[in-house]
Formats: structure tokens, C-alpha cells, sequence
């Protein structure tokens, strides 16, 4: 009987046994014990089956753990997230793994918690997403492109331009000439110890009497970006997809971008379905102009090969398509307005999960959102648009009540 393999012929609880465990068989008793006590108040399930979900638990724990410090650490963690969550086990990990998946199935269909959410129809979600659509105007003032008359700034006809790292002008015309940039690669954050904004790439603050304050990282170039419509459509038209029949879809979309010669490029697209969670394009791009950044700090790209990548125009006739992005496609993103512009992409239906919570006139940044709703840490080295798009995708679906890991759907 599996119930007495479980919960041994006494029936009793005990943790299952290993033949390397990484804590002593007490610690690992009194930890069934303490996760049983939770789930009784967190979790409707019977006693027999929150025994067996306590054995289970704790077996995975020890399982994923390599030593007694990472079994203290990984149970702690689980049994936060299990107070925090109020026993729902889809979204909760433990060293990495989502717990639903991973346990036996066996101790959740009397949980109501899980069956509602699992059993969320696609035309239910997508009425859940449409409640969360931004209103046009509120993407304008958040600096979206919305048709060709939304954007009246003139050109700067001076041919001066600040740089958009250390905000030095320089002449346009000049921006492959070589130069000294000295500039901060990190934006100011305000510390909460003393209110000082620091640099969090050198630590320093723009008051200190240290030559780093003027910039911790030095390049041959300066750089700019275009922001509005007049100056982004003189290197590429936009492209409004509300020319574009297609199906209703939801797509999740992330872009890296680079400088170059004509400003602030794309250099890698990810297009990410949103109810399979699976990546329908992923490629690098080959920007318009000549590249002076790769940016691969952030961007996470190291080469362009202009013989093997696709070019910009490649791109918008393989995703601008009545098969992905049409007038009727549901675009999910952070700060999603910087990567349809470098996309030249003018579209109606957007989800901005930096809007989507921002505290009054600040945003909240994507690694940090994702570590405050799904618990996943994100960007610890080169950023990766899967990572950040799929991201972006769970942090909604998180806050619609939509189980981050179901991918087969019905409609009602």
C-alpha cells in the first residue's frame, strides 16, 4: 500500500528513508511534524492526506539539498512560502523546482485552492487579461507611440545630441569618432540608511569628491536614443498591426537592445506564448547601423555575424504575421514601450506589468518584481529576453490567479 510506504505501518508520521540524507533523522522527525502543524491550518485536505503531503515535502527538501545548511535553508524558505501563500502549491519552489509537479498528485484534488485555479478555463483568462488591458491614454503618458499623430516633438536641428550615458552634447554626425565617455553603467538608487543616492555599480554617490563619481566605466563613444515618433521613423517606418488580421493570441515579448550609429537598436527578439509558456521566436537581429555597444552587460549579446543574422526587415516579416503578432494579439511586457519602439511596432492591446504595479511615479524594476511575486531571482549576470519575458508573463499570471504551470487548455 502506498499509504503505508508513506506513512509507515503505524501510521505515523516519519520522514521517508534516503540513503544520503543531508540532515540527522531527528531533524528531519521534527520537521514532518512542523510542516504537518501548517498545512493543518493552511491546507483543506484530510489528515491522512496532509501526513502523506508532510512526508512528501520534507523527502523532496532532503532530496535537494547537498548538506545540513542548505536542508535548514531550503525548509525555512518552504515553510515561509507555505504561510505566505496559504498552503497553495503552485507557485511555491524549493531549490529552484516548482513543488506542483513534483509531489504526488494523490493529496491535491480535495484541495480547493488548487482545483479552482487548475481548472481556469482560456476563455475565462482571457477575460481575466482584458480586465487589465491599459486604456490608450494611460499608455501615452507612459510614453507609448499609439498612431502617427500621437508624437508632435520636432527634430533636434541643431545636430547637438546629449549622450544618454554621462549626458556630455556632441554633434550627431560625430558619434563614431572616438572619444573619452565617462559614464555609470547602473542608475542612482536612493539608500535607505542615509537617503544618499548611490551608484550600485561602484558604490559611489554623485556628491563624492571622488573622480569615479563622474562615471566608474569609460568608453570610446558617445551614444544616444531616439524616443519619439519623428526621429525613430527616419531609420525605419512603424508598422501598426491594426492592418494585421489574426486570431486573439497572448504573447509575451522581450527585446535586447544595442547602441549604434542610429541610436538604441534591437538586437535580440523573444516572442513567448502565453498560455504554453513556449518560446515561438527567439532570435539575435542585426541592427540598422554600425554597432559602436554591443551592451552585452545587459543585452547578454557577445557577436552579431551580419552573413548568418537576420536584419531588422527579416524580423517584421516573420513576427508582424496573422500567426503572431496581429491586431488582435494580447502583448505582455515590462516597460514594453522601449521594446516596441526599437520594434517600430504601433499596437493596441498592451499589458505593462511595470504599470501594472507601479507605486505612483515610480516603477518597480522587472528583478525586482519578480523576486517580490514569484520568489525567482532574475538578471544576476547578462540579461536573457526569454528569462525577462517569461518573467514578465509569471508575474501576471500570478496576480490574476492564473497557475503558472498549466499548459493544456479547454474553452468553456
Amino acid at each position: 500500500m502506498v499509504e503505508e510506504t508513506i506513512l509507515g505501518k503505524s501510521g505515523g508520521l516519519r520522514p521517508l528513508d534516503m540513503v544520503n540524507q543531508p540532515a540527522m533523522y531527528t531533524e528531519r522527525y521534527k520537521m514532518v511534524k512542523k510542516l504537518f502543524s501548517i498545512l493543518k491550518k493552511v491546507n483543506p485536505n484530510t489528515k491522512q492526506a496532509l501526513e502523506g503531503l508532510s512526508v512528501q515535502l520534507e523527502s523532496l527538501v532532503a532530496k535537494l539539498s547537498r548538506s545540513g545548511q542548505s536542508y535548514r535553508f531550503n525548509m525555512s524558505v518552504l515553510i515561509r512560502d507555505l504561510l505566505k501563500f496559504k498552503g497553495d502549491l503552485l507557485d511555491i519552489k524549493i531549490a529552484g523546482k516548482l513543488l506542483y509537479g513534483e509531489i504526488d498528485e494523490k493529496f491535491l484534488p480535495k484541495s480547493k485552492v488548487v482545483k479552482e485555479v487548475i481548472n481556469i478555463t482560456k476563455d475565462e483568462a482571457l477575460k481575466l487579461l482584458n480586465s487589465v488591458l491599459v486604456p490608450s491614454e494611460v499608455l501615452v503618458k507612459n510614453n507609448y507611440i499609439m498612431d502617427i499623430y500621437s508624437d508632435k516633438k520636432e527634430f533636434n536641428v541643431t545636430g547637438y545630441i546629449p549622450c544618454s550615458r554621462c549626458n556630455t552634447k556632441f554633434q550627431k554626425k560625430d558619434i563614431m569618432r572616438k572619444t573619452i565617455c565617462k559614464y555609470h553603467p547602473l542608475k542612482k538608487q536612493r539608500s535607505d540608511k542615509d537617503r544618499e543616492e548611490i551608484y550600485p555599480c561602484c558604490g559611489k554617490s554623485s556628491s563624492s569628491t571622488c573622480e569615479l563619481r563622474l562615471g566608474c566605466k569609460t568608453s570610446d563613444n558617445h551614444v544616444f536614443r531616439y524616443t519619439n515618433y519623428n526621429e525613430l521613423s527616419t531609420i525605419t517606418e512603424f508598422n501598426h498591426t491594426k492592418y494585421v488580421d489574426g486570431e486573439k493570441n497572448v504573447l509575451a515579448l522581450d527585446c535586447e537592445m544595442a547602441f549604434t550609429s542610429l541610436g538604441y537598436e534591437m538586437i535580440r527578439l523573444t516572442i513567448v506564448d502565453f498560455f504554453t509558456s513556449q518560446i515561438l521566436f527567439d532570435e539575435i537581429v542585426q541592427p540598422i547601423g554600425d554597432i559602436i555597444d554591443l551592451n552585452t552587460q545587459f543585452s547578454g549579446v557577445h557577436e552579431i555575424d551580419r552573413s548568418k543574422h537576420l536584419t531588422y526587415n527579416e524580423v517584421i516579416s516573420k513576427v508582424i504575421i496573422k500567426e503572431l503578432i496581429n491586431k488582435n494579439s494580447i502583448l505582455i511586457g515590462h516597460g514594453l514601450e522601449n521594446d516596441l519602439n526599437v520594434l517600430r511596432i504601433i499596437h493596441d492591446n498592451i499589458i505593462d506589468t511595470a504599470i501594472l504595479y507601479s507605486k505612483g511615479r515610480y516603477k518597480t524594476s522587472l528583478k525586482n518584481l519578480s523576486f517580490e511575486v514569484l520568489n525567482r531571482t532574475i538578471q544576476t549576470g547578462e540579461h536573457d529576453s526569454s528569462e525577462d519575458a517569461i518573467a514578465a508573463m509569471d508575474v501576471l499570471k500570478k496576480k490574476l490567479g492564473i497557475p503558472i504551470v498549466k499548459k493544456n487548455w479547454e474553452r468553456s
